[in-house]
């Protein structure tokens, strides 16, 4: 146990790579409930944190299937059908048509080659339904034998204007394992631990011969931390899919399903939280009613300090400002720039290219080159010292966004911060709430704004005229201002309010607060139309997100537990391999003063709110890393304390010998080495 906690103990105080971002920094300052608060760690051990997916239907996703599903093929006809189908394309497929192919059956099966082994269908009058309905003919007569595909003259070298069906043997003289499950769309968990999202979906991609942009989900999910959601992936066997994972230990992959339709960003309801916060400290009573008014009052929907990165000096946001104002030489600097605790191979880099501007000397020193720094790097290399422009298309879009959306959530914060304070949880005329109330209330981000704005679901959701849609802008419409009369009419509360996250294509609240998101942009030199970018990645249109959340389902318990790395949640994998064992946690102590002290807590939450805000708003402490950095010193201190003094006790009464080594502290200190070393792994590969 000494080892242990010396080992956890050194990881804390010699960490060089402490987050040290404070909340009040990016605009995180006041409270919903004036309860008092208490003391509790977050996130101890990556196993006191879970996660998993609400669907669409409102149904928590958890991994309790890992078996393939037996192959059914998609549209399979019997006989009839057969029979059906042939007769429907007998003026296509003709007999002599039929002689052809199966010729080519025979040919494909020798060695002689020297004629040619293919097959045309002029195709040029058939409509897509009736070449699809050839397609399956085909593949129903002549199984993986042969295979059919539509092509156009100019590829074959024959009539440009024409379309044909061409049918060949496969690639290679091998058959053609063809698709045979309902669906060309795979869906299915992705169970992970200490891992992030992106991370797996990378790992699947190339395992499967895929372009990471290819494994879609709906969200990413917290990496320290326990999680369950759905992947979906096109055309690759649930057999595939579970052999793609068998190298990536903290990864589980089951519930396959199939459909046509792919899985989007936002396809999700929301999360389910369990959560255990370890070393209370704080009366039951007051902790009760904390968690009594958090389910009552709520909490402010800040976005967390995950949002804005692990640099306090240089937080992602100014590398936003930067983007915004087209200031990519800035932008760049601010990425590459030398940084206070950095990783050790990392600040030698940065130095290198900071003092000597040579970008490929400077990339050539990565031994990853999956991080931001290496593809800039590599961008400017290829593009030239000067062009940051062109050098930061080397990033990909998603993680370019990244930047502007840090700037856009610390105006949210900001806002909502203020708003909060000076007027409390009361209603005001010009606030922003959604024109149509059963809104579901996702909040979309740019990618999702562009495709639904050019859409015709959200003017039929509306209800507007073409001359409307013309006048003004969709995404304006979405919301309206509260009247006098809308508020005294109790139809609106405060948990109906929406802020805007500033761009060039939403509406501002008429009162007040329009003023103060014109002085906060005024701040960074920049207005709601300058959020206008000639580079569409960085031009921010806006959206809408609730000021205030409750959480749902919220449920609790105490429990005590004996030692600081037992288990206190069962996961899914967990309960999968061994139910029993899952539902029984084990009390060692003797008695409750013995005894370590947890809360359990249970609740859902909408997409893209923080469970870490809501947490926040409960023990009214700091979530920050360096926070709970701190209050676990604390509580290793004193458990480093408490057991000096038990050895201390013991080895006076002769009831161990002096090194302490029982097989039950050995095993203790197997299980916190471990941890540690995960701890340790995580620590090294933050960036």
């Amino acid at each position: 146990m000494f080892r242990a906690l010396g080992c956890i103990w050194q990881v804390i105080q010699n960490s060089d790579f402490k987050i040290n971002l404070k909340e009040n920094e990016v605009g995180i300052t006041e409270y919903v409930s004036p309860s008092e608060g208490f003391q509790g760690i977050l996130k101890s051990r990556y196993s006191d944190f879970h996660v998993n997916e609400i669907g669409l239907n409102g149904q928590v996703l958890h991994l309790n299937q890992a078996t393939v599903p037996e192959e059914k093929k998609d549209d399979e006809m019997n006989s009839e059908q057969l029979d059906a189908a042939l007769a429907g394309v007998k003026d296509i497929i003709t007999d002599e048509m039929r002689i052809k192919i199966e010729n080519l059956i025979q040919k494909s099966s020798t060695s002689d080659k020297s004629e040619d082994c293919e097959v045309f269908i002029d195709a040029t009058e058939l409509n897509k339904d009736k070449r699809t309905e050839v397609h399956k003919v085909i593949k129903k007569l002549y199984g993986g034998k042969l295979v059919s595909t539509t092509v156009s003259g100019e590829q074959e070298g024959k009539e440009p204007s024409k379309k044909f069906i061409k049918i060949t043997e496969p690639k290679n003289g091998r058959e053609r394992n063809a698709w045979s499950f309902p669906g060309d769309y795979v869906h299915f968990l992705v169970y992970k631990e200490n891992v992030d999202t992106t991370e797996v979906a990378t790992g699947l991609a190339n395992r499967l011969n895929l372009k990471p942009s290819q494994v879609n989900y709906c969200g990413t999910k917290d990496k320290r931390a326990k999680t369950t959601q759905k992947f979906c992936i096109k055309k690759r066997s649930p057999k595939q899919i579970l052999g793609s994972v068998r190298h990536m230990p903290r990864v589980r992959v089951g519930n396959f399903e199939f459909s046509k339709q792919v899985l989007k960003l936002g396809d999700l309801k929301g999360n389910r939280f369990r959560i255990a916060l370890r070393h209370l400290i704080g009366e039951r009573a007051m902790i009760e009613n904390a968690l009594k008014n958090l389910k009552e009052l709520g909490f402010i929907n800040y976005f967390g300090l995950q949002r804005f990165g692990n640099c306090a000096s240089i937080p992602t946001f100014e590398v936003g400002v930067a983007l915004l104002k087209s200031d990519y030489k800035l932008a760049c600097e601010l990425i590459l720039k030398p940084r206070e605790n950095d990783l050790p191979f990392l600040k030698c880099i940065r130095e290198t290219w900071w003092k000597n501007r040579d970008s490929k000397a400077a990339s050539l020193m990565f031994r990853n080159d999956k991080l931001i720094e290496k593809k800039l790097l590599d961008g400017l290399a290829q593009y030239g010292e000067n062009d940051y422009s062109s050098a930061l298309r080397k990033l990909p879009r998603n993680m370019l966004l990244l930047y502007p959306h840090a700037f856009q959530s610390l105006v949210f914060n900001n806002m909502a911060s203020r708003r909060v304070k000076e007027f409390g949880l009361k209603l005001i005329v010009g606030d922003l709430v959604y024109r149509n109330k059963d809104d579901p209330n996702i909040e979309l981000d740019d990618l999702q704004i562009e495709e639904f704005e050019e859409s015709d679901d959200f003017a039929k959701e509306l209800n507007l005229s073409a001359m409307e849609v013309e006048k003004e802008s969709l995404f304006k419409r979405k919301v309206k201002s509260l009247t006098e009369t809308d508020i005294e009419s109790g139809n609106y509360t405060i948990y109906d309010i929406v802020l805007p996250l500033p761009g060039y294509d939403i509406t501002y609240p008429n009162n007040i607060m329009k003023s103060w998101y014109e002085e906060f942009l005024e701040h960074y030199k920049l207005n709601s139309q300058s959020l206008k970018n000639n580079v569409k990645t960085y031009s921010m249109p806006g959206t809408y997100r609730k000021l205030l959340l409750k959480p749902i389902d919220m449920s609790w318990e105490f429990r005590f537990y004996s030692t600081p790395e037992e288990t206190l949640i069962a996961s899914d994998w967990e309960i999968l391999k061994d139910r029993e064992k899952a539902n029984k946690i084990e009390i060692n102590a003797t008695n409750d003063a013995e005894k370590l002290s947890a809360l359990l807590l249970d609740f859902c939450l909408p997409p893209s709110a923080y469970a870490t805000m809501m947490l926040r708003e409960l023990m009214k402490c700091d979530t920050s890393a360096s926070g709970q950095t701190n209050l676990e010193e604390a509580a290793l201190q004193k458990a480093f304390d408490k057991d000096v003094k038990e050895i201390k006790k013991r080895k006076a009464e002769d009831i161990i010998e002096v090194d302490g080594a029982s097989n039950v502290k050995q095993a203790k200190l197997q299980n916190d080495e471990k941890e540690d070393s995960v701890d340790k792994a995580e620590v090294s590969n933050k960036i």
